[in-house]
């Protein structure tokens, strides 16, 4: 007897539609790591970098107009959450630059600079830039790319609440540990880092979750990033 051929059903169709938005977004960032800082061009690196955050700002966008049928919203808090989201990344931070006293003296300053020679960020002028724009401008785009988008397409895929944590979690730790590896961190440090990072990504898709606003999870992002580059600094210059 001939099978019958399995009709796919609504929910599975979403899900292969969730899953394939979480590969062409989520691959972007390591991608785009691995070849800025294997091309032996700052330009190139450049380039690269610009092309991979306009993909990570238009994509999503894309996808909710066209796929989703959705429409734009500024996410506006409507919970709170601002007092919870302060407190947790000072924590983080707190954390951080403890972990950064303690073990410190084991980063290979040399190899960090080597990494970032090509692309400028030796310059302390073009560091200082580059730390403003991370703060406020690339944590936002964390935000709206790693909670809002892939928060809501890991609730699809594997379900609400803690599923979805741990999954948008690990997609946000893969491509800092692919920037850690390239910078030259022993690999035990990137293992520690990206334990860390796990549990901080987690932490803001929990902050996503619960307040349901992209704004909540940056301020706890942007502290730490503030941490992350003051750090980088000393260690640098």
């Amino acid at each position: 007897m001939l099978e019958e051929e399995e009709v796919p059903t609504p929910l599975m169709e979403e899900r292969r539609r969730a899953l394939l938005a979480i590969i062409l977004v989520g691959a972007a960032p390591s991608l785009s790591t691995i070849i800025s800082f294997t091309v032996d061009n700052g330009t190139a690196s450049q380039i690269i970098f610009v092309i991979t955050k306009l993909w990570l700002l238009c994509f999503p966008l894309y996808w909710l107009l066209k796929v989703d049928r959705g429409s734009i919203s500024w996410s506006k808090p409507q919970q709170g959450g601002y007092l919870m989201s302060i407190g947790l990344g000072v924590g983080m931070s707190v954390g951080m630059v403890g972990t950064w006293l303690l073990l410190g003296d084991a980063i290979d300053a040399n190899l960090l600079s080597d990494a970032l020679e090509p692309v400028g960020l030796m310059d302390p002028k073009i560091y200082l830039l580059a730390t403003i724009y991370w703060i406020l401008i690339n944590s936002l785009l964390e935000e709206y790319v790693f909670r809002w988008f892939l928060v809501i397409k890991s609730e699809t895929l594997v379900g609400e609440g803690t599923p979805a944590i741990i999954l948008s979690a690990l997609i946000f730790v893969v491509h800092h540990t692919v920037a850690l590896a390239v910078f030259g961190f022993p690999w035990w440090a990137n293992l520690l880092s990206s334990f860390a990072l796990f549990i901080g990504g987690a932490i803001f898709s929990w902050l996503y979750v619960r307040y349901r606003s992209v704004w909540i999870p940056y301020i706890a992002h942007a502290i730490c990033d503030v941490a992350v580059f003051g750090v980088g600094a000393l260690i640098l210059f």
